[in-house]
């Protein structure tokens, strides 16, 4: 009866039930994998119609572009989908929450060997479960690779720091294990694993053990994800990934959202900033480097996925801030955490935290649920499959500027045996330096207000197409974009170039008359 409360299992506990509730009301209310995915989707079924062996090239788009994207989390779809009742379409709604919400219960663990007691590390859980930064890409369709390489990432990092305190071959093996992993799930958490175990080492490692640990760690790393990175340097060499590689910009202007990210202009942000500005100045003062660094580091390497591994510190520095502002106002700075939250006004604090972030999390969710296909873009689609030969070329107007985080542009190839001209995605594989200038040329494609425009943009280009879509917007719509939909629809409509042959309230599908 006079058992105290357990504060760090009840706020892990707060953590992992409303991260999952973030994490899966979109997939719940779309019934569509979110956003992207198609490449994926169609990596997937490539895998499974080679018996499970790496292909060499995806037929996605049918632009050959080769089959070396880390592989990881498509052999897990792959497997789910074959030994259970459910479609490669369901692994990619809901596997990807699924080990998101996983992530949060390591990322304690984690957590646990940064900060002072198991409560602090409860409540940088709880801000990371609910920071729209932590799930956002990772619940998407294409968060079936970044989900688990946050995960694997996470899980790595989390030994890492055990190993160079203990130096137990357990640690070692589950450091390189993890470290493999992680490499082979994703791009950037492969360079984010090499990064983070290097900043670990050089902060908690430095000694002669500590250098050989590492050592092994790396050769470790290097042979178990050997299987995928041999197969991909034996059939590609290593051009792929280094094309790929230049799709992280690094421009002021990039940099300036970063900036901007955490300034005040961030206002949807600004509690979590202010609890983790308190924290950064605290580590200052106790002149603890090692968040700082990582921080400034993974910015400046990777401006495009940095943001969501630094969360994993930021969330850490916020928890020591909320600690300490929850100290100040009941002027208790002495108190350990535990003692802290007994009193009605750290409680307090941490609730109303709690509640805002749920609140902004759920805006989040809103902004995700409409970033999926609609039943009547699979309506069209269907159409499409039904009454068009294969291998036509499209062009498709939607409206949006950045095709990989367009829907439409990216699952229109995938679900159809089409090609699209104006999708980007996979390219980055196989354009290297021309990668930037034809996103260039398909953001001017998305500017076209009538034919004449899109003529002179196929000639330009020499995009020789067989069929346009125009989607149309809704009539609330009012934006630019909107407009140059509809005037675009009325020049194709009146053109003796094209036949239009499927209508319906979204979407028309003009054929070019040859």
């Amino acid at each position: 009866m006079h058992r105290k409360l357990d504060w760090s299992g009840l706020l892990l506990f707060t953590a992992l039930l409303f991260g999952a509730v973030a994490r899966f009301v979109p997939a719940a209310s779309s019934g569509f994998p979110l956003n992207d995915g198609g490449l994926f989707y169609a990596m997937i079924r490539d895998l499974k119609a080679n018996h499970f062996l790496l292909p060499q090239f995806t037929t996605y788009n049918f632009v050959d572009i080769p089959f070396v994207y880390p592989p990881v989390g498509f052999y897990t779809a792959a497997f789910f989908s074959t030994l259970l009742p459910v479609s490669d379409l369901q692994i990619l709604l809901w596997l990807p929450p699924l080990i998101n919400t996983l992530a949060i219960f390591f990322f304690f663990k984690l957590a646990e060997q940064f900060l002072p007691s198991r409560t602090s590390a409860a409540l940088a859980a709880l801000i990371y479960a609910l920071s729209s930064r932590a799930f956002l890409w990772q619940v998407m369709g294409g968060g079936i690779t970044r989900s688990f390489g946050m995960l694997f990432l996470i899980l790595m990092l989390w030994q890492a720091v055990q190993l160079f305190r203990e130096n137990t071959h357990k640690r070692l093996a589950l450091t390189a294990l993890f470290g493999s992993l992680a490499v082979m799930s994703h791009p950037q958490t492969a360079l984010h694993a090499a990064l983070g175990g290097l900043m670990i080492f050089l902060f908690y490692g430095r000694s002669k053990r500590g250098i050989i640990s590492a050592l092994w760690v790396g050769v470790g790393v290097v042979l178990l994800s050997a299987p995928w990175w041999g197969v991909v340097f034996l059939r590609h060499g290593f051009e792929p990934l280094l094309s790929a590689g230049q799709t992280s910009q690094r421009t002021l202007e990039f940099y300036l959202i970063i900036l901007q990210l955490h300034s005040p202009i961030n206002y949807l942000a600004l509690p979590f900033l202010i609890f983790f500005y308190i924290g950064l100045f605290l580590s200052l003062k106790r002149r603890e480097f090692f968040f700082l660094v990582w921080i400034l580091t993974a910015y400046l390497l990777d401006t495009r996925g940095g943001d969501g591994v630094v969360l994993l510190a930021e969330s850490m520095l916020a928890a020591l801030g909320l600690i300490q502002l929850a100290a100040w106002i009941s002027r208790s700075d002495g108190d350990q955490p535990e003692a802290l939250m007994a009193k009605p006004v750290s409680q307090a604090l941490v609730f109303v935290s709690a509640f805002y972030f749920l609140l902004t999390a759920s805006i989040t969710d809103f902004q995700l649920v409409n970033t999926s296909l609609k039943p009547a873009d699979l309506e069209m689609i269907a159409w499409v499959n039904s009454n068009v030969e294969d291998g036509q070329t499209f062009l498709l107007s939607t409206g949006r500027e950045f095709s990989m985080s367009d829907p439409l542009q990216e699952w229109f190839p995938a679900l159809t045996k089409q090609h699209s001209a104006t999708t980007l995605q996979g390219l980055e594989w196989i354009l290297s330096e021309k990668f930037f200038p034809w996103y260039e040329q398909l953001v001017a494609f998305q500017h076209c207000a009538d034919l004449g425009c899109v003529t002179s943009w196929s000639k330009t280009n020499g995009v020789d197409y067989d069929y346009l879509i125009v989607t149309i917007p809704s009539k609330e719509d009012k934006s630019d974009f909107a407009k140059y939909l509809r005037n675009l629809a009325v020049s194709a409509r009146a053109s003796d170039t094209l036949a239009l042959v499927y209508e319906s309230k979204s979407a028309l599908v003009f054929e070019a008359m040859r």
